[in-house]
């Protein structure tokens, strides 16, 4: 035991290290992909991770677990409708927003926003119908426009809370060029650069909005473009300054803000309040005027499509994907500002882990990975389905932290970019090197085992079939040939051995067929087994084996048919023993060289019963505990005697399996009869009961055994002291 456990520490270690050290390397390679850029790899598993990031959205809105949309926030929606009503084509007369504003701020709207960016002249200059749609006009001037722009510079000036939207494209890295309102608009906000805001979004590399960002670092030469327009709503909403931190953070009042963030969307298209701009002006005429009191409002464009704008001032139909694009349609640009302000005011931005704790949760995962990979992996599909476990309990703690915590953890990624892959490498090393070992020792087995007996060898670990033994309940058979040291003097070496291999060869084929183990070959014997290594209820295994010995004889008849067309005119005759007891089953021998056996007082029975056969001229002798299992079964078995069997001090009861012949039922009968007259010391009746069963049976050895063994006693005078027990000297 002491080398044992020497020799199989060494093994446990390596297959950790080896664990550890494939771990490792994919964390590490995990790691690169992650955070590194790399050709194609990045892209793929941004895009994955930005899917993956989307169905958080899905899930909480299914769940009806959707924050609560901001109250303080109105949009005023330019849609179809609002064209349709006013019977003006976009894009509208500039003294159209003028009414609005001058609406919103008798309403008492705190903040208003356009995000449209007026960076040409009014429309009027360009229209060929008036705003009432009837006369026609036969050359443009820019007269009309120039007034139109007045009336709406007058209603900003007037307003002094209204904010208006540029944007900046970079031309190379080091210039880019900037799209700001004309200049009358300019003047009527005193060209403060507070109440300008760059509204550009930024796209994913699908093409998706997903982000926000609040300071444009590339364009911090131009004030007006170098913050996003709802920072600037923000900080005016608040009252508040702004202090741009040197990693480009925002601190904004006690709160710290990304200058970069991913959006809380709050549900799918129009879930901020949004009103049609023709009906919010029916409101504000109507004196509906609460709906926009000390509330930020936002006018833009919703729903509408590019083609409705004849003179192409329109870029483009502002329209943009988000997460929740597979149920939705496309959110207008003015409700992602909507939802980019919302998030600055009540901080319920999504926010991301850092460097060093995705590190960290990715070594968690990792740990984990390797701790069920280490403790399950000789069962690779309970292996497979811990892991999968561990996939979807991490897929729930995503969701929970995202839903919960606002916070987005990497969503996908840990799970195919480290817990399966960890499983994969793993399940390789176990198949190419741990297994092979394995499968060469269970080729070996099926050369001595059936085949479900071999695949319940190939199914152990690795402690299992490492030297050491446990306690089983088994049925032993030995079987032995007759007179094999006569042949063996009697013919040639070469003849003896081709003999006993054919011999070997039929009756571990008939073995096999049984469901039987062969544990050794000693001399001319067989030494088999059941149940074990494949556990089997007792019933079944003296089954098997009862069948197996029956088999072995029907047998012996073709081998003996066979040797004689060979050549070889020696009958060959097997005696068979049969025990079942507790006995330790195991690898016995040195690590260098084992085999898989059993030991202990059970096995000796059954090899003693093999020779015991001999004494009475027997064929095949079973103990009491494997025959009474075949009782009342479909089975010829007698009580033969009971004996101290060598090397044992308590007496056993032997019984005969014997194959069907000529009156056996009544020989058996007439046998059991004889037999407990006999122990009751009436030897008279049972010698006379003896010799009945020999008239029956000549050649009955157990009757004419017994017959001279009541002779012999009728002759004794003293019987006092006389036990049924009958004590065979020699093995």
């Amino acid at each position: 035991m002491h080398q044992n456990t020497y020799t199989m520490k060494p093994q446990k270690h390596n297959l950790l290290a080896r664990t550890f050290i494939y771990s490792l390397l994919i964390i590490i390679t995990s790691l690169i992909c992650y955070y590194k850029d790399l050709p194609l790899i990045s892209r793929f598993i941004s895009e994955i991770e930005a899917k993956s990031y989307d169905l958080l959205f899905i899930t909480r809105h299914n769940l009806k677990l959707n924050p609560s949309p901001p109250e303080n926030i109105v949009i005023v929606g330019i849609d179809a409708t609002s064209i349709k009503q006013v019977a003006v084509p976009w894009p509208w007369p500039r003294q159209f927003h003028a009414s609005l504003v001058d609406g919103l701020k008798a309403s008492g709207a705190k903040a208003i926003a356009f995000d449209i960016i007026f960076d040409t002249i009014s429309p009027l200059s360009l229209q060929t119908q008036d705003i009432k749609g009837g006369e026609t006009i036969s050359q443009s001037t820019f007269d009309e426009g120039k007034e139109d722009d007045g009336i709406f510079a007058k209603s900003i000036k007037k307003a002094k809370n209204v904010f208006l939207a540029c944007e900046a494209q970079p031309k190379n890295n080091k210039q880019f060029e900037s799209a700001n309102p004309i200049t009358p608009l300019l003047e009527a906000i005193n060209f403060d650069p507070s109440f300008l805001g760059n509204t550009n979004v930024q796209y994913d590399d699908d093409n998706f909005i997903r982000r926000a960002k609040l300071i444009f670092p590339e364009f911090q030469e131009d004030p007006s473009v170098s913050v996003s327009l709802p920072l600037r709503i923000v900080q005016y909403y608040l009252n508040s300054k702004i202090q741009i931190l040197p990693d480009y953070s925002v601190q904004l009042g006690k709160n710290k803000i990304p200058h970069k963030f991913l959006i809380n969307f709050y549900g799918p298209n129009e879930t901020i309040k949004t009103i049609s701009y023709s009906q919010a002006l029916e409101n504000i005429y109507s004196n509906k005027k609460n709906m926009f009191e000390d509330k930020i409002v936002l006018v833009g464009r919703t729903n509408l499509k590019a083609s409705i704008d004849p003179f192409k001032s329109v870029r483009s139909p502002d329209t943009f994907p988000t997460p929740f694009s597979s149920i939705t349609p496309n959110f207008s640009g003015v409700e992602v500002q909507a939802n980019i302000i919302s998030n600055i005011l009540n901080q319920d931005f999504i926010r991301t882990p850092n460097t060093i704790a995705s590190i960290m949760l990715f070594l968690l995962v990792t740990l984990i990975t390797i701790f069920i990979i280490t403790a399950f992996r000789a069962n690779l599909i309970l292996s497979f389905y811990l892991c999968a476990s561990v996939a979807i309990a991490y897929l729930f703690l995503v969701i929970a932290s995202f839903i919960a915590l606002k916070t987005a953890l990497p969503v996908t990624y840990p799970i195919y970019g480290v817990i399966f892959p960890i499983y994969f490498i793993n399940f390789l090393d176990q198949y190419f090197f741990v297994d092979s070992a394995r499968r060469k020792q269970a080729k070996v087995f099926r050369q001595m085992v059936p085949p479900q007996v071999a695949e319940e060898i190939e199914r152990m670990d690795m402690e299992t079939l490492a030297l050491g033994g446990t306690k089983r309940q088994v049925t032993i058979l030995f079987a032995d040939i007759k007179n094999f040291t006569g042949i063996c003097s009697e013919e040639k070496p070469e003849i003896v051995i081709n003999i006993l291999n054919k011999f070997f060869t039929e009756m571990v084929y008939i073995i096999h067929m049984h469901d039987g183990l062969v544990d050794k070959f000693i001399g001319d014997a067989i030494m088999a087994m059941w149940g074990s290594p494949k556990t089997l209820p007792k019933e079944e295994q003296i089954i098997f084996a009862a069948n197996c010995a029956l088999s072995m004889k029907e047998e012996l008849k073709s081998l003996n048919s066979f040797f004689n067309r060979q050549g070889f005119n020696i009958p060959i005759h097997i005696r068979i023993g049969i025990n079942t007891d507790e006995v330790i089953t195991g690898n016995v021998g040195s690590p260098d060289r084992m085999q898989f056996s059993a030991i202990g007082d059970g096995v000796n029975i059954a090899s003693r019963l093999e020779a015991v056969n001999k004494f009475y001229g027997t064929d095949i002798l079973m103990s009491e505990n494997s025959a009474k299992e075949l009782k009342d079964k479909n089975y010829y078995l007698r009580e033969i005697d009971t004996v101290f069997v060598p090397g044992k001090e308590t007496p056993i009861n032997i019984y005969e399996l014997m194959s069907h012949r000529e009156n056996i039922t009544e020989l058996i009968e007439i046998y059991n009869r004889a037999l407990n007259l006999y122990r009751n010391k009436n030897f008279q009746e049972a010698y006379d009961l003896w010799n009945k069963c020999l008239v029956l049976d000549t050649y009955d050895r157990p009757s004419h055994i017994m017959a001279e063994r009541c002779k012999k006693l009728l002759k004794e005078e003293n019987l006092a002291n006389w036990q049924p027990v009958w004590k065979i000297e020699n093995k």
